[in-house]
């Protein structure tokens, strides 16, 4: 079976990131933002060099959970830190 991580929302998921490093330029359009991720995160090449959340939902359902998450293990960011920045944004 897969991996079980507590669901998370849009909010949890943006303040996670913030605390990484990652940053956002101001002019976003629409209910989507873009982070970029700070210089320690070196981003393997083929991969897109920022992240696009989904910003105004409450709750992400469990696939989309997972993918954020898978997301972010192949940018570099260790697992456990993900999930622990996540339970300290709650």
């Amino acid at each position: 079976m897969g991996t079980q991580h507590k669901l998370f929302g849009s909010l949890i998921l943006f303040q996670a990131l913030i605390k990484l490093g990652f940053t956002t330029n101001d002019h976003q359009k629409g209910s989507h933002v873009k982070l970029y991720p700070p210089k320690k995160i070196i981003v393997p090449l083929g991969l897109k060099p920022f992240m696009i959340v989904q910003m105004g939902k409450k709750q992400f359902d469990k696939h989309e959970c997972s993918r954020y998450i898978s997301e972010l293990v192949q940018k570099g960011v260790d697992k456990k830190e993900i999930i622990k920045l996540m339970k300290d944004c709650e």
